[in-house]
């Protein structure tokens, strides 16, 4: 049975930790949230360098040096579960990747993923309800969307993933509650139980 690896994208607020962390628990995947991988690193990281641990949007020195490691640390921790037969969760927005179609492609070549399933789930979300779920988790690193409103919503509208030679999933997340039978339908696993995943009870 060969092990998936879920692309969990969508914009910041959007309730991808929900989604993920529920895939994860249902099918008994692991769940790799690149804040919680990477966050201590990268604060410090911009600190030394003169900037505000939190200034990652607008930020070149960010997008140009600290972003690509993030994304490099996260794989090289998610191919080491996905070659011991482990399906993995990436909670990240992959927005910087989203344009470049071989993507996928390239990530398969690097880490020799001829036994791997890639996947994207793709987390939406109506954006007033987004800009009252931000409002209400009151994050230092969301000032720069806050001022930036209409900009920062426009950017989202723009960045479509054009990755090829993946499927890519949409799931509505604009309800206050996740519609569980729904994601159990939305979701393509028919695995039998084993370490890899669980089928949803």
């Amino acid at each position: 049975m060969e092990p998936t690896v879920i692309f969990l994208i969508g914009s910041a607020g959007s309730g991808k930790s929900t989604i993920g962390k529920l895939i994860a628990s249902e099918y008994h995947f692991c769940y790799l949230d690149k804040d919680i991988v990477c966050n201590k690193f990268t604060g410090r990281l911009l600190e030394s360098n003169g900037y505000s641990p939190h200034d990652r949007d607008g930020n070149a020195f960010y997008s140009d040096v600290v972003m690509g490691l993030e994304y490099q640390t996260l794989l090289d921790i998610a191919n080491d579960n996905l070659q011991l037969g482990r399906s993995v969760v990436l909670d990240a927005p992959f927005l910087g990747y989203f344009a470049n179609k071989d993507y996928i492609r390239q990530l398969k070549e690097t880490y020799g993923w001829t036994h791997v399933k890639p996947l994207v789930v793709q987390v939406t979300i109506d954006f007033d309800v987004l800009k009252e779920r931000m409002q209400a988790r009151g994050l230092e690193r969301d000032a720069w969307k806050f001022d930036n409103w209409d900009a920062f919503v426009q950017g989202i509208k723009e960045k479509q993933c054009l990755w090829e030679d993946i499927e890519i999933i949409q799931l509505d997340n604009s309800p206050a509650v996740v519609d569980i039978e729904k994601l159990r339908q939305t979701l393509p696993f028919e695995q039998s139980p084993g370490p890899s995943a669980n089928p949803l009870a």
